[in-house]
């Protein structure tokens, strides 16, 4: 079986697997999809906050692809509390924002 990534719309909510790594596009807004990696499982469309957190861990330039040994993509927030707080640990300590927010 193909390895197969998910690919997010955060505009429109929407989470689509694809088994090659190319630019595609939301089929609703047409905007591209970004590339949230294998182990990427949405929240349901309705949950606002759970996407908000989504969106800024792959805005931070993290993902939740697999690691070599197949034990997930690491700590990630799933909450915005949990990003709040591990944007003020970035602050205070000059830490970049990426590193805070897979740290638990």
């Amino acid at each position: 079986m193909p390895h197969r990534s998910a690919y997010v719309c955060l505009s429109c909510r929407l989470s689509f697997k694809h088994s090659e790594y190319r630019a595609y596009q939301c089929p609703r807004c047409r905007r591209t999809l970004l590339l949230a990696g294998d182990a990427f499982e949405a929240p349901p469309r309705r949950d606002r906050d759970a996407w908000r957190v989504v969106a800024v861990v792959l805005n931070a330039g993290l993902d939740y692809r697999q690691r070599c040994c197949g034990c997930g993509p690491g700590y990630r927030p799933r909450t915005l509390r949990e990003v709040r707080q591990r944007m003020t640990y970035a602050r205070r300590h000059g830490v970049p924002v990426a590193r805070a927010l897979a740290t638990p």
